[in-house]
């Protein structure tokens, strides 16, 4: 998964990064183009996503401007281009959280519209969450989802679905009047019904939802697909949605999450956790559980969020050589896995991704390109 919501990554730098994919045999290309940060996808009819949502002031701080949409036509031809290679491009519209910078477009379609919201310019999570009980707002997913799929043969649709506070919803009087009269005990099971509706109008274009998992399996539905995340979820998310009807992608954070950094020393901004290269290659997705109860987990993800990562040289630093132990992980059964003959591996692939792509893998505690945030806490 490659994050453009976060930092705009042009789409002759997404072919680049999809060479190397290729190369290691990665057959799904996760596109997160939506998020507190920025928009990226145009939708025809609104405007302000392009003229307001895609822009943000500036970055951690950093005072200078940021901003990119992709044109219809660049999306065409990265799938394109992707499929070519064998791998199918998967998008992300983040719902119902992740939307500040939707609220800065569109605040009509918030519980509480605040015209001054701006685009947000750093991390963290927000109560912006679309009003689930305007017209509008649906009026104006379904011209989303159309568009995606003239632009994206795949018919899966990630939703996200995560860190999705209800604090909002609890309070406003539409949420509140809807929950009333459809009998409803909380916020939680307005979201299942938000789901609900939503996957709904995605099966009008032939489309499928999956999602971000949050630990609560009630509010999805069997037969979708979720993706554990959260390390301190992971093992138990096997046994909750096999139970729960439910498909499972792992992408447990200690593992997978590639923006992560890889050697003790290089820059966490204070949260991240440290994840080798050795740490991705333990990763064994059924976490030692056997097949009639591991049976439902899907695949292996590696995510490589970016609020942090400004460029293809960043993503790509951080990316490999740990996407290639995630990608054997994927690929072998823990029986034909060995760490030393890995690392013996590796040393020839340094030199082929070096002649072939003009990339070098080697990783030191001092050479990960400069950031511009080097001083901020």
């Amino acid at each position: 998964m490659v994050d453009p919501a976060r930092h705009f990554i042009p789409i002759k730098d997404l072919e680049k990064f999809v060479d190397l994919m290729a190369y290691y045999k990665f057959n799904r290309l996760h596109l997160h183009l939506t998020d507190n940060q920025g928009w990226r996808l145009p939708v025809p009819g609104y405007p302000k996503l392009k003229s307001i949502a895609s822009r943000r002031e500036e970055s951690f701080e950093d005072g200078i401007p940021h901003e990119g949409i992709y044109t219809k036509q660049e999306l065409k031809e990265l799938v394109a281009y992707c499929a070519a290679r064998g791998i199918e491009v998967i998008p992300e519209i983040d719902v119902p959280g992740h939307n500040q910078a939707l609220a800065a477009a569109y605040p009509e379609f918030f519980c509480f519209p605040n015209p001054d919201t701006k685009v947000k310019t750093d991390e963290g999570v927000t109560l912006h969450l679309i009003c689930p009980h305007k017209p509008e707002v649906w009026k104006f997913y379904a011209a989303v989802f159309k568009e995606l799929k003239d632009i994206f043969p795949s018919g899966i649709v990630h939703l996200g679905g995560d860190e999705a506070p209800t604090e909002l919803w609890e309070k406003c009087p539409l949420c509140r009047k809807a929950r009333t009269k459809a009998g409803m005990k909380d916020e939680q099971e307005q979201m299942r019904a938000f789901f609900a509706k939503t996957t709904a109008l995605l099966a009008k274009n032939g489309q499928t939802p999956q999602f971000w998992y949050e630990g609560n399996a009630g509010i999805y539905h069997p037969g979708e697909t979720v993706y554990a995340w959260r390390q301190d979820q992971a093992l138990q998310s096997i046994e909750k949605t096999k139970k729960a009807g439910l498909n499972l992608i792992m992408a447990s954070n200690e593992y997978c999450y590639l923006d992560f950094p890889q050697i003790q020393g290089q820059r966490n901004w204070g949260w991240m956790k440290t994840t080798t290269l050795q740490k991705c290659y333990e990763l064994d997705p059924a976490f030692g559980k056997p097949e009639k109860e591991a049976g439902h987990i899907r695949g292996v993800h590696a995510p490589v969020w970016a609020e942090r990562l400004p460029d293809l040289d960043h993503l790509l630093y951080r990316a490999y050589p740990r996407a290639c132990a995630i990608a054997e992980a994927g690929w072998s059964p823990m029986s034909v896995r060995s760490w030393e003959n890995f690392r013996r591996k590796l040393a020839d692939h340094r030199q082929f991704i070096l002649k072939r792509f003009n990339y070098d893998m080697k990783r030191t505690q001092g050479n990960e390109p400069a950031f511009r945030w080097e001083n901020n806490k």
